[in-house]
């Protein structure tokens, strides 16, 4: 189908040629020469022919109908008027399908070698200016309007390679939640639960020849059950979060996580920016992931120390900044083992248990050094213990800011004591959409405004050939607001307005003759219509926009009345009914200017409306893309948060309970339990059958 689309143009504008030239002159008899009628036509189908490629070789199409249009020596120039249009279609071409350098590149070409074919065929220098000017027209709005369309294919193709990127996220969703789980209960299995297996065994040996032995081991299946328990209900605790609340406001999901964190015993203060307040999207998914990752860093690593959550809205880059004193709650017993800011055992040093030995990558942390000497009840520095983990949060905190082209920074703070995290997340401007913030002009409004600004002077060299430089100044300044007209549409339209009435004052301070006038002001309607459009296209919904149909009705009747007063065509004045006879004029000019108007305008709107419905249909698309793979992460968040506490706490507990009452075996007993049933889920969450834990769950 799009190669059939792709020929039936070039076929019609050879159809249409033929039959126009030669066909109808043979049918009304007029005398055709031989070398025309033999040449015309095979211009007329090689034209047709090249057009056919410009999809594939845009530029040599458009250079070779430009070359075909030299047999303009032997023909006339209605035989020609299929090979200018496709001269005209490969340049757009051109425009939509190479950089924009390249397009007016090959438009200047196209017009310099329209200038020359122009100096051999006409001796006036009149008519010679007048073809340059008519090319300088036509191929810059064509290159224009074909920038414009690139735009607006980019877009397209932008939307889905998200849609795309969001579909391949939606389809791993669950899996990435698994596997990023499964490291998470990996540590937490290794670090506790194998820490009271290990320990009982070893008092089982030597525990007739040293009964400290057992006592500690009692202690430490306590600690460590009590540290698992601990571990592990915050770990649910961050798997709470519904599916919809992923959908909430930034702040709102923040606050939910910090009243958690709160809960579990740690400080936060918190500082949202009120422009990021309200966010929602993949800027806000990530920033959330991001201060989520963190905060639950800093319960690990440094329970009971100060946390400040800042998240600020800078020049359209979401930053967020979590950073902790790194000062530990003080201890309240001496027996306690875990003063230090760690989420394991810290002083676990079975001779067996090597698997926690893991670096931070990038240096962010350092590892935990595991020394095979007896179990003791002192806990470690504070500045050794934050070594502890193996570093993958660090990692995924990363992750979800390159996936945004956005940048993560973690490591001590450099003012104080603790730990910062800080990144810089690029975020679309809030409102971005239709209107969203464009660069300062671009090459599609600076060909429209040349195409706009030549118009009028080609209408002026027709009309008087030596007032054409006169009249350049004046149809520039009409031309030139409409650079900015998709930044400011309303205010280009004012200026647009107000520049309308430059001619009629140059004429009135005999400045400008009534011709060139008249020409720049009837020719620079087209600058008007365009900025109408620009205001129904892009200045809001058209309950907003209706309303500039009446100022530039007005100002093209007023405007049309004023040169009129002042040419001396009307005689009103001279029986003292001038202004009233002008006030009658501009209305009743006023209601067919309106109705031109009011077409432009609802151009602009069909336009608007096609491209919003187009957008939202990729939003929607994205949304429930997205929406899939929130809902499916978290279907199986809580999947394994029902798991762990079906299982796992359960045997925790008895961990404890059995440590209480100083039954050792027990506690071993239910420490083995609760690896059996770790390793069973993490065989789920892994897709494997049996992962090890790292540790020793039986003599």
């Amino acid at each position: 189908m799009g190669h059939l689309r792709n020929w039936l143009l070039p076929a019609v504008l050879a159809v249409a040629q033929l039959v126009a030239w030669p066909g109808l002159a043979l049918a009304h008899g007029e005398t055709v020469e031989a070398v025309p009628l033999a040449v015309g036509p095979i211009v007329t189908v090689a034209a047709a022919a090249v057009l056919g490629a410009r999809l594939r070789f845009p530029v040599a199409a458009a250079l070779t109908v430009e070359a075909l249009l030299t047999a303009g020596f032997v023909l006339p120039d209605r035989a020609l008027i299929a090979a200018a249009v496709a001269g005209v279609v490969a340049l757009y071409s051109v425009a939509v399908r190479r950089p924009a350098r390249t397009a007016v590149l090959v438009a200047s070409v196209l017009v310099a070698s329209g200038t020359v074919r122009a100096l051999l065929l006409y001796d006036s220098p009149v008519d010679v200016g007048g073809e340059a000017l008519a090319s300088v027209v036509v191929y810059a709005g064509t290159v224009g309007a074909g920038r414009s369309r690139r735009r607006w294919l980019a877009g397209r193709r932008a939307a889905e390679r998200e849609l795309a990127r969001a579909e391949a996220v939606r389809v791993t969703a669950a899996t990435t939640e698994r596997h990023r789980l499964a490291r998470e209960l990996h540590d937490v299995s290794a670090h506790h639960l194998t820490s009271v297996v290990v320990t009982a065994n070893a008092a089982r040996h030597v525990g007739d020849r040293n009964p400290q032995l057992t006592a500690d081991a009692l202690r430490l299946a306590a600690e460590a059950g009590r540290e698992t328990v601990t571990a592990l209900n915050r770990l649910v605790t961050v798997m709470r979060t519904s599916a919809a609340d992923e959908e909430s406001p930034l702040a709102e999901r923040v606050a939910a996580l910090v009243a958690g964190c709160v809960r579990l015993g740690q400080r936060v203060d918190v500082s949202i920016a009120p422009g990021a307040a309200d966010l929602t999207g993949p800027p806000a998914e990530a920033a959330f992931g991001i201060a989520r990752e963190a905060l639950t860093n800093t319960l690990r690593y440094a329970p009971g120390a100060t946390v400040r959550l800042v998240i600020r809205d800078d020049a359209g880059t979401l930053d967020v900044l979590v950073e902790d004193d790194g000062t530990p709650p003080p201890p309240t017993d001496t027996a306690q083992t875990d003063t230090a800011p760690t989420d394991t055992a810290p002083t676990d040093t079975s001779p067996t248990d090597t698997s926690s030995t893991d670096t931070s990558p990038g240096g962010t942390r350092p590892p935990l050094t595991v020394a095979p000497t007896p179990v003791t009840a002192t806990a470690p520095a504070p500045v050794a213990a934050r070594g502890l983990g193996g570093g993958r949060g660090t990692a995924g905190m990363r992750d979800r800011a390159a996936g945004l082209g956005g940048t993560l920074v973690a490591g001590p703070r450099a003012d104080a004591p603790g730990w910062s995290v800080r990144a810089r997340l690029p975020r679309p401007p809030t409102g971005a959409g239709i209107n969203s913030v464009l660069p300062r002009w671009s090459w599609t409004e600076a060909t429209t405004v040349l195409a706009l600004a030549a118009l009028p002077v080609v209408v002026v060299l027709i009309e008087r050939p030596a007032a054409t430089v006169t009249a350049v100044l004046p149809a520039v300044l009409h031309a030139l607001p409409l650079l900015w007209r998709r930044r400011a549409p309303w205010t280009v339209l004012l200026l647009v307005l107000a520049t309308a009435w430059i001619p009629a004052a140059c004429l009135a301070l005999g400045l400008l003759p009534a011709e060139v006038a008249w020409a720049l002001t009837v020719a620079g309607v087209c600058a008007d219509c365009v900025a109408l459009y620009a205001v129904a296209a892009f200045a809001g919904p058209p309950g907003r926009t209706w309303p500039a149909i009446g100022p530039v009705a007005v100002g093209l009747a007023s405007t049309t009345v004023a040169l009129d007063a002042q040419d001396g065509f009307d005689t009103a004045g001279a029986d003292g009914l001038g202004p009233w006879f002008h006030a009658f004029l501009v209305i009743v000019l006023t209601l067919p200017l309106a109705l031109l108007a009011a077409g432009v305008w609802g151009a602009g709107v069909f336009v608007r409306r096609r491209r919003e419905r187009v957008t939202r249909r990729e939003g929607s698309a994205l949304t429930a893309v997205v929406w899939s793979a929130v809902a499916e992460a978290h279907e199986e968040r809580q999947r394994i948060a029902a798991e762990l506490r079906q299982a796992v706490l359960h045997h925790a507990h008895e961990v404890v309970a059995h440590a209480e009452r100083e039954d050792l075996d027990g506690a071993a007993r239910q420490a083995r339990a609760g690896l059996a049933a770790m390793r069973e889920l993490l065989a789920v969450l892994k897709g494997t059958t049996g992962p090890s834990l790292g540790g020793t769950t039986g003599p």
